[in-house]
């Protein structure tokens, strides 16, 4: 016995959806629990898996089609019809069209007329990797060609990218047309995050006043104002522009979830509050004066 698995994440024709994913993550995972051979059918976009058009048939057993809709297009008669000499299965799909379901010897459906049941993803792996809020900046004019801003945004991209880290964006710009953004919504979102990468200032700022891990990544060449405050908050984390790599980041990342960082959080805290208290101590020095 061997199962090839297809969904519409086997289509270069079609965007699919994480849940569609997970639903085949599933389906992965109770064949690899009973010992079959299994394969993956990929679009080649993902560069991964197998192609089920270059698949023979007859090294399957079965064609199971995991999550998403079931209705009758071509491109599910062409995958269909490619492989009429094995058992043909759909999985966790939503029956849009009657007529598709004579595509299949057997359907198990999450919802069609009359009927409901949970998807799959409900049971699927919990990440074992770090959020990341990752705040970006865009060219400082000021600094002139000493800016690497478009260079290691790209390069922090990439890099999430190719390692599959959950992330998203910390906007630090006030406002967003056509909405104001609020502080306590960034610093919220702060303190939903496992790890702050940041090139610029104040999110290094946040990270660190709401006891997390940075990664700060200065967007200037020879250091400026990320350097700067790294330095007075005596934050170790820094990585210079001229520096930036994956592997550089790598490393970086690995020092944040492990808890050895956790006294320089926390003192890097306090160092920001005492300095606060010095400038309001001189302010009202100078008010007095």
């Amino acid at each position: 016995m061997r199962v090839l698995l297809a969904g519409w994440f086997s289509f270069d024709e079609v965007i699919a959806t994480v849940g569609d994913e997970l639903g085949a993550d599933v389906v992965a995972g109770w064949l690899t629990d009973l010992g079959i051979d299994h394969d993956v059918a990929w679009a080649p976009y993902p560069e991964r898996g197998v192609d089920w058009r270059d698949v023979d048939p007859a090294d399957h057993t079965h064609l199971v089609f995991v999550s998403g809709p079931l209705t009758d297009r071509p491109l599910l008669r062409e995958l269909t019809g490619a492989f009429t000499g094995v058992q043909r299965w759909g999985v966790n799909v939503s029956v849009v069209e009657e007529s598709a379901r004579t595509l299949f010897d057997r359907v198990w459906e999450r919802d069609a007329a009359g009927l409901a049941r949970p998807d799959l993803a409900v049971e699927g792996p919990e990440p074992e990797v770090p959020v990341l809020a990752v705040a970006f900046t865009p060219v400082q004019g000021e600094y002139g060609e000493r800016s690497q801003a478009e260079r290691v945004r790209g390069a922090i991209a990439e890099w999430l990218a190719d390692r599959a880290l959950p992330w998203f964006e910390l906007d630090m710009d006030l406002f967003e047309k056509p909405h104001a953004r609020r502080p306590a919504q960034v610093e919220a979102l702060v303190r939903r995050a496992d790890v702050v990468v940041s090139m610029r200032l104040h999110a290094l700022v946040l990270g660190l006043e709401h006891g997390r891990p940075v990664v700060a990544c200065d967007p200037i060449s020879g250091g400026a104002k990320v350097t700067g405050q790294a330095t007075a908050l005596d934050w170790p984390l820094v990585v210079p522009a001229e520096e930036l790599t994956a592997e550089v980041l790598d490393a970086a990342l690995q020092r944040c979830p492990s808890g050895a960082l956790a006294e320089q959080v926390r003192a890097a805290g306090e160092r920001g509050r005492a300095g606060n208290a010095r400038a309001r101590a001189w302010f009202e020095e100078q008010l007095a004066s």
